[in-house]
């Protein structure tokens, strides 16, 4: 049974016979029931849902961070965060041919904004983890200063991801992110962010590399 929003002329909620309606980001929409297809998928297809499937298990283990990474780029838009960074990945971090498709990490961005990125990112590994260090420059980063660097590492082999969401100011330059000791001898693909103390201006992120503890 469906339900009339706003009387005879509003959205409809629920579904009538193979029509369902919907609101979704305060837009209504109708679609027909899906219908289990009995013709065998193309190897187009395969590979659409091949690329689905990398991307949302990718993005799925870093929700958080990509939330808020892609929050402006979804302002007022009828989508989500989450939808903005898969389509994203989808465009430029995929690598491939079906059905070896496979996420391209340096193509990979979790955050996208207008704050400047600072010269001379680096990550390397020291002790239990990994250390971040960046250049300031007192004249071209002056607007900057008091942006907070966002940290992830995404663990290739058990597709899980660490991050940390505020951490050091732009101006101490450094950063280290403790790992657990079981990812040793692991693939750890690292990225760094800055965000604003408003928690809405954000940098694009930067890949820095592959390191095994």
């Amino acid at each position: 049974m469906a339900r009339l929003n706003n009387g005879i002329l509003g959205s409809i909620n629920g579904k009538v016979g193979n029509v369902e309606g919907y609101v979704r980001y305060g837009k209504a929409y109708l679609r027909t029931k899906k219908r289990k297809s009995k013709v065998p998928p193309t190897i187009n297809r395969l590979t659409c849902r091949k690329r689905m499937s990398v991307v949302n298990n990718f993005v799925n283990s870093m929700t958080d961070y990509v939330r808020i990474g892609f929050e402006g780029a979804a302002d007022g838009k009828p989508f989500s965060p989450n939808n903005a960074a898969k389509s994203y990945q989808l465009r430029n971090a995929l690598q491939g041919e079906y059905p070896e498709i496979s996420i391209f990490y340096p193509g990979v961005r979790l955050t996208q904004g207008s704050i400047e990125n600072p010269a001379n990112t680096k990550a390397v590994v020291e002790g239990n983890g990994i250390r971040f260090t960046w250049d300031y420059h007192p004249v071209f980063n002056w607007d900057d200063r008091r942006a907070q660097v966002m940290l992830l590492v995404y663990i290739e082999e058990c597709g899980k991801a660490i991050s940390l969401l505020s951490g050091a100011r732009y101006t101490e330059m450094t950063e280290f992110m403790e790992m657990p000791a079981d990812v040793k001898g692991l693939n750890l693909h690292a990225y760094l962010s800055f965000i604003a103390d408003d928690r809405k201006n954000i940098s694009n992120s930067i890949y820095l590399g592959n390191h095994v503890l």
